[in-house]
């Protein structure tokens, strides 16, 4: 009896799960394609040998029609704008009837065959010659016969192959180099994230060429392709991203070439744990080239969710039908029912209230997909009327699309992704811009990252002088107190260092005192004297200025070069690589300094950098005397000046004609007597 009932059971569900997927007309789908190729474009391939024959099955076939419209955006091309691109649609389907007449062995009749085709078509029908089209599609064809695809690859879906095929981002990828690439490298999946160092990284070839001009390649440009050039010869961080990315792609793995922040890298699909990865990386924000909807690495796994979401193709058939709105929320994260959505709203003249209810859907559906939102979003503000209107707006969005805390993948900068363009939007109103500061506080005091971006822009763009600093400041200190975040102090520090604003550097250390004390370096029992060659300890009421910073510089340590306590740091300050750089104390005003103590910041190879020693004082900041030179590398230099100098600035440096390098030291205590 049990069994019989599981029997009714299973057999219902199965009743059911048929009589849903009844529901996909498609009638629905079919039309949605036509309309977006045009009826030209269809009458077109219809006159072609073997097209009528092309369109009877692939529009009689539901599945291949869902995988060709519903696999994203028409084109894989760089994002540009809140547009469809149609022209995409109908060159697709050309190439697709191309792909097709010229299929060897019934190819394209396989899953594998068929997806490799509307893939390739969907991604460069639009920019690739007929001859190249084929030319990949017989490359992929050899290798799925051959066995030497990833095993992976079998199971890609056409949005998958998409993915893949968006090789050659930054440099067209011939079939010569695609061919070359593959039997050159045949690894494990997991070892395509170091496929790249198969490249030697060379700044200059054999010949002294640097890689930023023209030469570095010419001499064997002859003989080797371009693929074989970067692995024979070598390059940077683009040539190596490009050789890894393309690498893996030639295999049937998921990548793209990506930029970050003065360096290129390139994200691959990594297998083991089924989710993005980012190689060759040196920095936290990654921007991949290409994405079938949005900007940043985050799109990439905002897109991610969205595929695997299982109610997608009931999302996907309603867009298809015009129910932009009803996809959305059935679906959220539906970057092409947005866009559907918003190129219809343009194209009737939209009233202002279906435009509302488009940023609406906008604010609840793509609530933590930041990278997706604020684009849509921004788009949306710009045809809301009035200035009031469109802050309040901008103040919903604020509140409502943010980082999900749960989320893992890295996240891009919040001041480029939506605060900077709030900011240029509002042409700069400094009440607006403090509203937006306030909300954006308020709406990202959960979030990881977002909440120290929102307060590191907020500190460049609001501290301008003593009482916007104050503004700032308290602000800041209710919002963290509210929220409980800790707060990034490096950017506000630094900002102060900068302008040289010595009651700016009081209120950040003063903020961090109260509200961060676990931030601030701790004590490691060593001291300094209070008094030295007849004068007072003055640099404790000024500030830290430097030539620069780096990666390796920590701007809350900038308090500590000037106080007679140790820390457990190794320097106060940490510049880049310069021909002449230098750490400098700014007093309040002007003092008579009898003497200085410069603390070396470490022995080894670290000690050296700061020598040849150079002091130099000034009473204005811009004319600067030398009073102290030394050649000789020392832990510490005390130096006692003969007869007090008269000034407000003491810099400390090496001297300009030294090898350019990197440069930090642990103290700069200046002593005298106070003139201010």
């Amino acid at each position: 009896m049990k069994r019989f009932f599981l029997f009714i059971t299973v057999f219902c569900m199965a009743v059911g799960g048929f009589a849903k997927e009844a529901k996909r007309d498609p009638a629905v789908v079919k039309n949605y394609i036509r309309a977006c190729v045009g009826e030209e474009t269809i009458k077109k391939i219809a006159k072609h040998e073997g097209g009528a024959a092309f369109l009877k099955k692939f529009f009689g076939d539901q599945d291949w029609m869902e995988q060709f419209a519903g696999s994203g955006a028409w084109s894989i091309k760089p994002w540009k704008g809140i547009k469809e691109e149609n022209e995409c649609a109908a060159k697709a389907l050309e190439a697709l009837d191309l792909l097709v007449w010229n299929d060897k062995d019934d190819f394209i009749s396989s899953k594998i065959g068929r997806n490799i085709a509307t893939a390739l078509a969907l991604n460069h029908g639009i920019d690739w010659t007929e001859e190249k089209l084929v030319l990949v599609m017989e490359c992929y064809r050899e290798w799925a016969k051959d066995g030497t695809l990833h095993d992976d690859a079998w199971n890609h879906d056409v949005r998958a192959w998409r993915e893949v095929l968006g090789f050659g981002q930054n440099a067209p990828l011939s079939v010569e180099n695609l061919r070359w690439i593959h039997d050159f490298a045949n690894v494990p999946a997991e070892r395509y994230y170091g496929v790249c160092w198969r490249c030697a990284y060379r700044l200059f070839n054999c010949f002294g060429a640097s890689v930023h001009g023209p030469m570095y390649y010419a001499p064997w440009q002859h003989r080797w392709n371009t693929q074989e050039l970067r692995y024979r010869v070598g390059g940077v961080c683009g040539a190596l991203s490009k050789f890894g990315s393309q690498c893996a792609a030639a295999h049937g793995i998921r990548a793209f070439t990506a930029g970050q922040t003065g360096h290129c890298a390139f994200v691959l699909w990594d297998y083991t744990v089924d989710r993005w990865g980012i190689a060759y990386s040196v920095t936290g924000h990654t921007g991949p080239h290409d994405s079938l909807g949005g900007q940043g690495f985050p799109a990439l796994e905002e897109i991610e969710r969205y595929y695997r979401n299982p109610k997608r193709m009931t999302a996907e058939y309603l867009r298809w039908k015009g129910n932009y709105e009803k996809s959305m929320k059935t679906c959220p994260g539906n970057w092409c029912a947005a866009v559907s959505w918003h190129c219809a709203l343009e194209a009737k003249n939209a009233s202002a209230a279906e435009w509302e209810a488009f940023g609406a859907a906008v604010r609840e559906t793509f609530r933590d997909a930041p990278g997706q939102g604020w684009q849509l979003y921004l788009s949306y503000l710009d045809k809301v009327k009035t200035r009031d209107q469109k802050l309040e707006a901008a103040k919903k969005g604020l509140l409502a699309i943010k980082e999900n805390p749960a989320k893992t993948f890295e996240s891009p900068y919040w001041d480029d992704l939506c605060l900077k363009k709030l900011d240029k939007m509002f042409e700069k109103d400094e009440n607006v811009v403090w509203e937006l500061f306030e909300t954006a506080l308020e709406g990202q005091a959960k979030t990881p990252t977002f909440y120290r971006q929102t307060i590191n822009w907020g500190a460049g763009r609001l501290m301008n002088d003593g009482p916007s600093t104050k503004r700032f400041l308290t602000t800041v200190a209710k919002s963290a107190a509210k929220s409980g975040a800790e707060l990034d102090y490096k950017g506000m520090v630094r900002k102060a260092s900068e302008a040289g604003d010595i009651e700016m550097f009081r209120q950040v250390y003063s903020l961090l005192d109260k509200l961060s004390p676990g931030t601030a370096p701790k004590a490691n029992g060593k001291s300094w004297p209070k008094e030295f060659n007849g004068g007072q300890l003055l640099s404790p009421d000024g500030i830290l200025m430097t030539s620069g910073t780096s990666n390796w510089d920590n701007p809350v340590t900038y308090r500590c070069a000037l106080t007679p306590t140790g820390f457990e740091a190794g320097n106060a300050f940490h510049t880049d690589k310069d021909k002449a750089p230098w750490g400098m104390v700014k007093l309040p005003g002007s003092s008579d300094i009898t003497g200085v103590i410069v603390v070396n910041s470490g022995g080894g190879q670290n000690g050296p950098r700061q020598v040849p020693l150079r002091v130099w004082t000034s009473e204005d900041g811009e004319s600067f005397k030398q009073v102290y030179a030394s050649e000789t590398n020392e832990g510490e230099w005390k130096i006692q000046l003969p007869a007090p100098v008269k000034a407000q600035y003491v810099k400390v440096g090496r001297a300009p004609e030294a090898k350019e390098e990197v440069y930090h030291l642990y103290k700069i205590l200046v002593y005298g007597k106070k003139l201010y």
